[in-house]
């Protein structure tokens, strides 16, 4: 169907995810069209490549097609649904901007707008570019899209002994299939493999972030002009619009996809909102299916999730209690297990290895300089490093300082969290070199991005009161269908 069927792909399943979540975000409460026009972009994506994957046995093209005939009949049913729910409760409506935060807000939002602009035009005109998408993503999805077939992808060994000749491999071959799902869907309605088109879902990831991210600002409370001057902040960062540029890297994906469900896990603890601990449990367990990073930060969800809940000196204990357990297996000798469909789970004083992640040699490396240079000095941030360390020691500050801040404890983990775990990977494992070679150092703090720049959005847009989230869980109470 040429390009026609590539907006067919890239519209039919983001409005899919729309439709379904309006179901719960019903009425026009502050930050629910953008709140729901990005998030449903992900799940639409998502759900997509989940489709594609089941219907692979009726071969690929066939599956798309099914896939799109799906996605009709959700649209169509979750509309009826809507028609037969009417909304109960007011609509709270924002008070109008003064004429400068007006002039403020299109300005910066005119900027942004350029800026799309100027990476849908990479995106159009740049061919293939990422080492990453020649050794791994684009390659698995070209192969697919020529074949019309989910042909697997095997370690060198078995590629060997294959006498089939279905077998490919490659040196990343145990990597998840989601983003290279993502670069196929696609090109499949295309009707051939066109890299444009394979590259377009990373521009509309691009757009979905910012949308998402603008919801959930409006939606804990930012004015405007503070939701667009840190939607600003997120969407120019040098290293983020370079992975939209040279489409094809799985960071980007991750970055928007765990960073919107760290900010529904946040708002969830603020306000107990069922829908936004969905939102957050559902694209937690999309994180594992684009690199195998996202099983690692799922960690920090659960860890946000019971700093949340847990108040007083329990936090503090339980994380002792963790350290102190790590530190005793190690003494004692280390432990060794399988775990069954998994593999096996080994830690000692000098390896650990993880499965579905990885085998790390244990030991302190010396990598001050070139963290410290990605950070501090290189162009991938602006200045926003300073401005995180900043909000580090205000957020401890505050956190013993005021009450009900759940949500703050919860942030605050998920922040502090992170960073001690790209120092260990990056100090006491050999995956040192990343960081020396500044490969990989940069791309893993991507995902954390828009994390952090909302915890610096919540604590520059401090909740009010109390009484204020009461009349916003009453409002969030009326409008969830019955």
């Amino acid at each position: 169907m040429g390009w026609f069927g590539v907006c067919l792909a890239i519209v039919l399943p983001w409005l899919a995810g729309v439709v379904a979540l309006k179901q719960a975000w019903r009425g026009n409460a502050t930050g629910t069209w953008p709140l729901v026009l990005g998030y449903g972009y992900l799940l639409g994506l998502f759900a997509a490549a989940l489709m594609l994957y089941l219907t692979a046995p009726l071969g690929l093209r066939a599956g798309a097609w099914l896939t799109m005939l799906v996605f009709v009949g959700a649209i169509w049913l979750g509309l009826w649904r809507i028609r037969r729910s009417p909304l109960a409760g007011a609509v709270r409506q924002s008070p109008p901007l003064p004429r400068w935060q007006s002039v403020v807000v299109v300005l910066l939002l005119c900027w942004l707008a350029v800026r799309v602009i100027g990476l849908a035009l990479e995106v159009w005109w740049q061919p293939l570019f990422p080492w990453d998408a020649w050794t791994t993503w684009s390659v698995r999805a070209r192969l697919w899209s020529e074949t019309g077939q989910l042909l697997p992808f095997v370690s060198a060994a078995d590629w060997l002994n294959d006498t089939s000749g279905q077998a490919h491999t490659l040196n990343a071959w145990t990597y998840p299939k989601a983003v290279s799902l993502f670069a196929l869907w696609p090109t499949l309605v295309y009707g051939e493999w066109n890299e444009t088109a394979a590259n377009l879902p990373w521009l509309g990831c691009f757009i979905a972030l910012g949308l998402g991210f603008y919801g959930q600002a409006r939606t804990w409370g930012a004015t405007p002009l503070t939701s667009t001057v840190f939607l600003w902040l997120l969407l120019s960062l040098p290293l983020l619009n370079a992975h939209v540029a040279l489409a094809g890297y799985a960071d980007l994906w991750l970055a928007a996809t765990f960073g919107l469900s760290a900010i529904a896990c946040v708002q969830w603890s603020r306000t107990g909102d069922r829908r936004q601990g969905v939102l957050a449990l559902v694209l937690a367990l999309c994180c594992p299916f684009i690199k195998l990073e996202g099983t690692v930060w799922i960690v920090l969800l659960i860890a946000a999730l019971l700093a949340a809940r847990l108040s007083g000196r329990w936090p503090i204990l339980l994380l002792g209690a963790a350290i102190g357990s790590v530190i005793l297996v190690i003494i004692t000798g280390g432990a060794t297990f399988m775990l069954p469909g998994f593999g096996r789970f080994e830690l000692t004083a000098s390896l650990i290895q993880v499965p579905l992640i990885g085998r790390f040699e244990l030991g302190f490396h010396d990598s001050w300089r070139p963290m410290l240079n990605t950070l501090f000095i290189d162009g991938n941030w602006h200045l926003f490093a300073y401005a995180l360390m900043a909000a580090s020691f205000y957020g401890m500050f505050r956190v013993f300082g005021a009450k009900d801040v759940g949500w703050l404890r919860a942030e605050l983990t998920l922040v502090l969290g992170s960073l001690l775990m790209l120092f260990v990977l990056f100090f006491f494992t050999d995956a040192y070199r990343w960081a020396v070679q500044s490969t990989s150092s940069a791309r893993l703090m991507l995902h954390f991005m828009p994390l952090y720049v909302f915890y610096l959005l919540s604590l520059w847009a401090w909740p009010r009161s109390s009484s204020v989230l009461e009349t916003r869980s009453a409002e969030i109470g009326s409008n969830i269908p019955r």
